[in-house]
């Protein structure tokens, strides 16, 4: 397995998407005073953000479920991510702006600190699972 984090896996696509998402919440608010002059005003529809959160949640579902069943066994990454995607909703159901982007933003930080931890618990795994072995790779 290789020991760099860069690479298309689903880990590090879900923590490319959770940092997306970090600076959509940050960068926000200071894009939406240029969007007439630079025509972003597109950013501003709820549903971008939606949709980020969404494919977040399928790809850390994904990958930290994965991660746990066929490589390590440690539900560290799970309850990451879970109090990130919980911490982002609680922060949709607030009515005050500041409240929302510092919410999400912690989220966001933790959904892709999950992805990190449970890149980090594969990479130094030493269990090897039998749905794991490269004879039923070879084999399918």
């Amino acid at each position: 397995m290789k020991n760099n984090f860069v690479g298309l896996h689903s880990d590090f696509i879900g923590f490319g998407l959770s940092m997306a998402c970090l600076i959509h919440c940050i960068g926000l608010p200071f894009l939406l005073s240029l969007a007439p002059l630079t025509g972003l005003s597109f950013l501003q529809n709820p549903w971008i953000e939606y949709t980020i959160i969404i494919f977040s949640l399928l790809i850390a579902s994904y990958a930290l479920v994965h991660g746990y069943r066929k490589h390590h066994k440690k539900p560290s990454a799970l309850y990451v991510v879970s109090a990130g995607f919980i911490i982002i909703f609680l922060g949709h159901l607030t009515q005050v702006e500041w409240t929302e982007l510092l919410l999400t933003t912690i989220g966001a930080t933790l959904v892709a600190s999950a992805h990190f931890i449970n890149w980090k618990h594969i990479k130094n795994s030493t269990v090897q699972f039998p749905d794991c072995s490269t004879e039923n790779y070879k084999n399918n």
